[in-house]
């Protein structure tokens, strides 16, 4: 998977950043189970929208939908520049 775009979306009231992350392909069971590499995995395979929330380290959150192109990541204020930073380069 390849980043397209990067979209900022709202800053929370307590001061984390909110992002959009578009990518080249959909999220897929195996594209999903990998970011358990990332930190604590949820995925809910059994919800009419396959749902998946990624807790990482330092307060990332990364929440998205199987079968769709983007997701929706959370960065905490604390550190924010090198959690992003990794994040994304977990994505070559």
């Amino acid at each position: 998977m390849r980043i397209l775009e990067i979209k900022k979306v709202e800053d929370c009231f307590d001061g984390s950043s909110v992002y959009s992350y578009r990518f080249d392909v959909a999220w897929t069971r195996e594209s999903i189970r990998r970011l358990d590499s990332l930190g604590e995995l949820e995925y809910f395979p059994d919800f009419p929208r396959p749902f998946f929330r990624l807790l990482g380290s330092g307060g990332l959150q990364v929440k998205g939908v199987e079968g769709e192109t983007s997701c929706r990541v959370i960065f905490p204020r604390k550190d924010m520049t090198e959690i992003k930073q990794a994040f994304e380069e977990s994505f070559p």
